[in-house]
């Protein structure tokens, strides 16, 4: 199942690079983009809230893009998607 256009659009127009493990964003992944758009990471992770995550192949969190999507979306950067379902 591939993803819609206008969600693609959406991805591209908040410049959100892919993660680089598949299964999502690193800590230090989420730094970069919290600095990007001048994002407190006291605020992002009180946006991010309590989610679900994956567990990278070295140990540590991956988490999921939708939920980081969802969080940049409740701090204002309104380019990505707000994931209603979580």
């Amino acid at each position: 199942m591939g993803l819609s256009k206008s969600y693609k659009k959406n991805r591209k127009n908040i410049g959100l690079l892919d993660p680089a493990d598949p299964l999502g964003y690193t800590q230090k992944e989420i730094l970069t983009i919290c600095n990007k758009y001048k994002i407190e990471i006291k605020k992002f992770d009180k946006a991010f809230g309590v989610n679900t995550c994956a567990m990278g192949n070295d140990g540590t969190h991956r988490y999921y893009r939708c939920d980081v999507e969802s969080a940049l979306y409740n701090l204002g950067v309104k380019g990505g998607k707000f994931h209603p379902w979580d």
